[in-house]
């Protein structure tokens, strides 16, 4: 990974969304779902804009009161985490779709971005409950109904 890298979301397996300035992110291929504090939702917002490093890690340090090379660090481990959970994926863009955002006029406190990740999927099914007695799924089998079932 060098400077000019760029990523991109894995939009093909990934839903994400910032939140409040939380990156809420779900792997739809393994279930696995994750988050994201202020500053790894800030980074996130960077990547989904297809940023370099180079320029993710400039912003960082605009908005943050951190050093660049702790910055840089940071990043870096947080960029490696998200390539391993297959969240993001190299892109070939030549430059970010949209502008950084323009520095605040005072920068927040920095703690180190991290990924939280969540494997079960057991809150979420409380929250919202299989629907008893369903016995068909809608988008399953539109193509393997027999005669019998049309």
């Amino acid at each position: 990974m060098t400077g000019m890298s760029r990523f991109m979301v894995n939009e093909a397996e990934v839903a994400a969304k910032v939140m409040d300035g939380e990156a809420i992110l779900i792997d739809l291929s393994s279930g696995k779902y994750y988050s994201m504090d202020l500053v790894g939702g800030f980074v996130w917002s960077l990547l989904s804009s297809q940023h370099s490093v180079e320029e993710t890690i400039a912003a960082v340090t605009a908005h943050y009161e951190v050093a660049e090379e702790r910055a840089a660090t940071d990043v870096k481990k947080l960029l490696d985490e998200l390539q391993k959970e297959k969240l993001i994926v190299a892109s070939n863009a030549e430059s970010a779709a949209v502008a950084a955002p323009a520095a605040p006029a005072e920068k927040s406190e920095y703690t180190e971005p991290k990924l939280y990740t969540y494997e079960d999927m057991g809150d979420l099914l409380a929250l919202d409950p299989p629907m008893p007695g369903l016995t068909e799924v809608p988008w399953e089998g539109a193509d393997n109904k027999t005669e019998e079932g049309k």
